[in-house]
């Protein structure tokens, strides 16, 4: 039997020369009619989440994976469960206990019965990074053409989830960290570009992808703390961003045309701004846990890449 392979429109955006338009979508990324709980005037910031992140999901994701398999859960149902796991900072067992009395989100993903947590987890696995990249550009399709200010700054996430009392009293050492290096618009607080990879690691390793991925966006300022104090960053933001770099200069810097040159442009109050990525960093760690479950580094940077997502259309569902 010979079935045809369903891929989603997001797909022949990549593959083929076609726009959103082909499929009956608008340019700027909107559904003419995105599927919506019942209650439509319902505030409630989880249910908004849900319906934001399965719409997504629909446009980017094909219907299923394989043609061999056995069809009884979409991609984009399982990405929302994975989401929401995220989201409610719970575990594989603990988000099909929470769902499984949610009868209004069940019928909204369309699911007569919730999936084995282990078919979660495999779906994470095979998750690939570029999907969850085209997850984000495509939330970012909304999102200003312009911005004004971009920030600049990295966190670490742990994986070391043993009790800190144990720790101590066995002397267990710590475990490496994974990096998580952030570009964002500091007006709408979005996550315009993430970088993700195993630490310890210096942000000045992840400074120039942001710069350069950043340029689409045409910002007026660039900030970034003491650490990204180099000439060849500093170059990069006036010459190929045509931006303004707000980046204090180090005590010690005697050379470069740049360095020297940056106390005529600094402005303190447009400096003050790049809290905002501190904020950033604050809500992922706070309501999406800056702890790593996952065993392997390859997980765990998937976890990291997902967790941005994941804030980003939380983001989204508050200021759009």
């Amino acid at each position: 039997m010979n079935s045809k392979k369903i891929y989603s429109p997001y797909y022949y955006l990549i593959s083929r020369h076609l726009t959103l338009s082909d499929f009956g979508l608008k340019i700027n990324g909107k559904f003419p009619k995105e599927k919506q709980f019942k209650n439509t005037v319902n505030t409630n910031m989880f249910l908004k989440f849900v319906e934001k992140t399965y719409n997504c999901a629909l446009i980017v994701f094909s219907k299923y994976s394989c043609d061999c398999s056995n069809h009884l859960y979409t991609q984009p149902q399982l990405v929302t469960i994975l989401a929401a796991k995220i989201y409610l900072k719970t575990t594989y067992r603990g988000i099909i206990d929470y769902l499984e009395p949610c009868t209004e989100i069940l019928n909204f993903l369309g699911l007569t019965r919730l999936p084995h947590y282990t078919a979660i987890q495999k779906f994470f696995q095979r998750l690939s990074d570029t999907q969850i990249k085209y997850l984000n550009d495509f939330l970012l399709l909304d999102h200003p053409e312009k911005s004004e200010m971009i920030a600049l700054d990295g966190t670490g996430h742990t994986s070391d989830y043993a009790d800190k009392y144990y720790a101590q009293i066995r002397t267990k050492k710590r475990k490496g960290y994974t990096k998580n290096h952030l570009a964002i618009d500091v007006d709408t607080r979005m996550i315009l570009h993430y970088g993700v990879s195993r630490g310890p690691k210096h942000d000045t390793q992840f400074a120039l992808a942001a710069i350069r991925e950043s340029k689409r966006y045409h910002p007026h300022y660039i900030l970034a703390d003491r650490a990204y104090d180099s000439e060849e960053i500093r170059k990069c933001i006036n010459e190929e961003t045509l931006a303004f770099d707000q980046i204090p200069l180090k005590t010690r810097a005697k050379n470069g045309h740049y360095r020297l040159n940056s106390s005529t442009i600094f402005r303190p109050k447009a400096y003050a701004r790049r809290m905002n990525v501190e904020s950033v960093i604050s809500v992922i760690k706070r309501k999406f846990s800056g702890i790593n479950f996952s065993r392997s580094e390859k997980l765990r940077n998937k976890e990291t890449k997902l967790k941005n997502v994941v804030y980003n259309v939380y983001r989204y569902t508050q200021i759009f």
